[in-house]
């Protein structure tokens, strides 16, 4: 059975866009946590939620997303991967890094531009990896960083924004402390 495209083009946007992310937001994954996905966005969460705010320096984070496509299982998918550098390592580190990498979680990207990423929106996002360290050189990190990766069916939507504050009344953003 054949399927039915919606194709309306891309014209050539102007080259006024910036490469790289600002910050991300976690918070737990729960199922069903999110909004349908209408026209490439998404409003709101299902139910209430508390996102912790976690800043970075410029130039020390991307979100990749890859497309992969079996044509013989017919197919598709999007490995979406958040890559994240946080410098100068601390006590609370430690704790915090423990957290993220044992369960799933929720994740809000926002890139440089200040469009705000939906990761993992229908299956959650994992840390699949990252390192710790002190480097060897006066000038080598200090610090961490991690992988945020999540597989869905469709690319990353944004979320619904006004003046850098997400929409819906549901989702709740912590500053970074």
């Amino acid at each position: 059975m054949g399927c039915t495209l919606t194709l309306t083009g891309r014209g050539v946007g102007c080259k006024d866009a910036l490469g790289g992310i600002k910050r991300i937001y976690a918070a737990e994954w729960v199922d069903g946590l999110w909004d349908p996905i209408v026209a490439g966005e998404v409003a709101d969460a299902t139910t209430a939620v508390t996102f912790k705010t976690y800043d970075m320096t410029r130039g020390s984070g991307s979100l990749t997303q890859t497309i992969t496509a079996d044509l013989a299982a017919g197919t598709v998918f999007f490995d979406q991967v958040c890559s994240v550098t946080f410098n100068k390592a601390a006590v609370g580190d430690i704790a915090e890094i423990s957290n993220l990498v044992k369960g799933r979680l929720a994740v809000l990207v926002q890139d440089n531009n200040d469009n705000w990423f939906v990761v993992g929106h229908k299956n959650g996002v994992e840390v699949s990896g990252g390192t710790a360290q002190t480097g060897q050189a006066a000038g080598d990190q200090n610090g961490f960083t991690l992988e945020f990766s999540a597989q869905e069916a469709s690319p990353a939507p944004f979320l619904a924004v006004t003046d850098n504050d997400p929409d819906g009344a549901e989702i709740t953003i912590t500053a970074a402390p």
